[in-house]
């Protein structure tokens, strides 16, 4: 990356580079809010107990590797080379989520810096049909000397995400019942900020090792 260029100028054009992938696919990210969001609100007004949360867990992560997948495939410079699927995206997802974990619950700082090293990992594997541990490997390299605006640009969807989590925690207490306006407008945020999470990572990798020309510029 040219270190010329400043930190908020990079991170504005990962951000370009993520409204492109989702412009390039917005019937997939139509649907997948409109399940997640409508899917979480059944549960957060029901009680169903601790199966329906586990149910809507599982449900996410099935719908996120298929936006994942649709916004390679749809937006993403080159072809999507390889067949690996959703075991190669689950196993991604347990160990770096595992170390980034471990990160945060440190000193917040490593797993940040974690989060940021491994952004585009989902990339790497998917697209290019490499394995988990080649696919961490490949985006440490790639993002050696971009942490910072790869970083602020992450820290946006994790902003809009925590704002729907904290939307929950403030306004109900352990025995109150989630009302429909805060089940609506907390998940519209938690969920919202999942998509511009995996479309930041996406473009992030796009902008590493997919895209040439002028947008790729900021990162040469």
């Amino acid at each position: 990356m040219d270190k010329n260029i400043p930190f908020a100028a990079q991170s504005a054009a990962i951000f370009g580079e993520a409204w492109r992938l989702i412009l390039a696919s917005p019937l997939a990210v139509l649907l997948y809010l409109a399940l997640m969001i409508g899917g979480a609100m059944l549960v957060d007004t029901n009680d169903w107990g601790e199966g329906a949360d586990f149910a809507i867990l599982a449900v996410d992560i099935g719908a996120t590797f298929a936006l994942t997948m649709i916004l390679i495939v749809e937006g993403v410079p080159g072809e999507r080379m390889g067949s690996r699927g959703f075991g190669t995206y689950f196993g991604l997802s347990f160990l770096t989520g595992i170390a980034i974990g471990a990160g945060f619950l440190l000193l917040i700082v490593p797993g940040l810096y974690l989060w940021a090293r491994w952004a585009p990992a989902y990339g790497f594997a998917l697209a290019e049909d490499m394995d988990v541990s080649t696919a961490m490997g490949e985006s440490w390299d790639a993002t050696r000397g971009h942490v910072v605006p790869i970083l602020l640009a992450m820290l946006v969807p994790a902003a809009v995400s925590m704002a729907g989590a904290l939307a929950f925690l403030l306004v109900i207490d352990e025995y109150a019942a989630v009302s429909w306006p805060l089940a609506l407008g907390g998940n519209a945020l938690v969920y919202l900020g999942s998509v511009l999470s995996t479309a930041v990572g996406l473009a992030v990798f796009s902008l590493l090792a997919r895209s040439g020309g002028a947008k790729a510029e900021v990162f040469e």
